[in-house]
Order: structure tokens, then sequence, then C-alpha cells
């Protein structure tokens, strides 16, 4: 049988991508110093929790996982302003592509930078959350302690803020 340590490492392992990728996606502006730290927060909590929660299947530890990550985010979003950070690129990691594919990805994701930075924490977590990470709606509600209802609206409002801002620019 497999120790609590054990099962703790393999959750890390199983995990941690997805952990780095929402603080990434939820912060935005953070640094790949501050995803790093709220990682480590977020597998700590996890590991504190852990015996409550072994016994459950993979997808349900993955969106428990995922849970504590983004409210450790919006946590961290509330105690900082990183409106005047600049874009880091080791966080958000471009693919490779040619130089015309890099060029237009690049204006995109300034394009799709300035709409997400126009996004509160919570509705970027929702939107991250559901979108990015496929969460279904009650999860997403359960995962913020918010209603269904709330979830619905915060990401319908998201989704429509990012559409508005992608089509400012023209080929939205």
């Amino acid at each position: 049988m497999a120790s609590l340590e054990d099962d703790f490492r393999a959750l890390v392992r199983a995990h941690e991508r997805d952990v780095h990728a929402v603080l990434a996606q939820v912060l935005f502006r953070a640094t790949l110093g501050d995803v790093d730290d709220l990682a480590q927060e977020t597998f700590l909590r996890v590991h504190r929790a852990l015996p409550q929660f072994v016994e459950r299947g993979a997808a349900a530890r993955r969106r428990w996982v995922l849970t504590i990550a983004a409210r450790i985010a919006i946590d961290h979003l509330r105690k900082r302003s990183f409106a005047d950070l600049p874009f880091d690129e080791d966080v958000h990691r471009l693919p490779v592509a040619g130089t015309d594919e890099l060029a237009r990805y690049r204006r995109l994701e300034a394009r799709v930078e300035v709409a997400l930075r126009e996004l509160t924490p919570e509705h970027r977590a929702v939107l991250v959350l559901r979108d990015l990470h496929g969460f279904e709606y009650a999860e997403v509600a359960s995962s913020l302690g918010l209603d269904l209802g709330t979830v619905k609206s915060r990401l319908h409002r998201a989704r429509q803020r990012v559409r508005t801002a992608l089509k400012k620019d023209g080929n939205g």
C-alpha cells in the first residue's frame, strides 16, 4: 500500500503543470517567480489536506488541486496590483513557429493581454477554470464558492469583454 508521501509525490507529478498553468493564467501579469512561489503554496495546502482526499478519484483530485491554485491566485491578486508589470514570456511561452505565424501570434497575444488585463481577478478565474481547464459550471461554482448563476453571469461578462476588446482592434 502506498504511503501518504508517495500519494503526495504522485499528485504533484500529475498536476504541477496544470497548477502552474492556472496560476499563470489567473495572475496573468505575474513573474515566473511569483507563479513558482504560489505553486509551492498550493502544494503545501494540498499536502496538509491530503488525508481527507486520498480516496477520491483522479478527476476529483485534479479539480480539488486546481481549485486551491485558483483561490490562492485570486487572494494574491487582491493583495497586489500587476497593472504596471510587463508581460513575462518566461511564464507564457510562445510556440515555435515561422516568422509570419509568430508575428501574427504576437499581435493576437498583445490583444488578448489587453482584454485579459481588463477582467477582474474573479472574472478571469471563472474564465480560466471553465474555458481553459474544462471545469463544468457546477464545478467552477463549487470551487470558487459561488452560486451557479453568478458563475454563468461572470463567465458571460468575461467572454463578452474579451470579445469586445478583440473586436476593437479590428480583426475580432
